[in-house]
């Protein structure tokens, strides 16, 4: 079962202190942060990543809603809030879901497991993905793929025993495409763990190519275990 690295971000402490205990009672939940505003979330996200982000919309000089539509590189969201007026536009943002405060545990349960299970259901995806190449979507076998390298406002596809292939997307919008044995180990690459030949501390060898590991992905990053 995966392990989710998750943040909380609300401005009320009685609703931080019920989500952190609600966390803590399930087992693929790990809490790496709790915060009472976006800007707090923001500077921890410069610095780390995770998987998972709790966050209430009404919140003071940033709200939930906001921060998510401007946040470039985000984790997956669940919104809490004590409206309801918002869940269009939550979901415009493709929200995982939308607690109405005050939450139970059942329900709060029933959240955190369909996000276990539908990431069980992408791992269980087809063995390929399409990209758009010259105005038409070009078909990748995904075992073929050695690394994915971010250039400007476009992906450079490099595969095994072929030429790489380009396509105007981002590293967080084909991150959400592949299974777990692609890892982002850079703002700039995405490696297939697949490929991998060799590593050490800092760098790993995807076929014949060193790439760097930076230090912000660098504890999320465990090849040898």
């Amino acid at each position: 079962m995966k392990t989710w690295k998750c943040i909380i971000a609300d401005d009320e402490p009685l609703a931080r202190e019920l989500i952190s205990d609600y966390v803590a009672k399930v087992p693929f939940l790990d809490l790496k942060g709790i915060f009472t505003n976006a800007w707090e979330v923001r500077d921890f996200l410069q610095k780390n990543t995770v998987d998972l982000l709790f966050i209430d919309i009404e919140m003071p000089g940033l709200d939930g809603l906001t921060f998510i539509k401007s946040y470039n590189i985000q984790p997956k969201v669940i919104f809490i809030t004590a409206h309801r007026k918002y869940a269009v536009e939550a979901f415009e943002v493709k929200a995982l879901d939308y607690l109405l405060k005050p939450i139970s545990f059942e329900r709060f349960l029933k959240s955190v497991n369909e996000l276990d299970t539908k990431n069980t259901e992408a791992n269980l995806r087809s063995n390929h993905i399409f990209i758009s190449i010259d105005r038409q979507q070009q078909k990748i076998q995904l075992d073929k793929i050695m690394y994915i390298e971010s250039k400007g406002d476009y992906l450079s596809f490099v595969l095994e025993d072929d030429k790489p292939l380009i396509s105007k997307m981002t590293l967080k919008a084909i991150l959400e495409q592949l299974p777990e044995n692609f890892t982002q180990i850079h703002r700039s690459f995405i490696i297939n763990q697949n490929k991998i030949s060799a590593f050490q501390k800092d760098k790993v060898k995807v076929g014949e190519e060193w790439l760097t590991i930076s230090r912000s992905f660098r504890n999320d990053i465990h090849f040898g275990e």
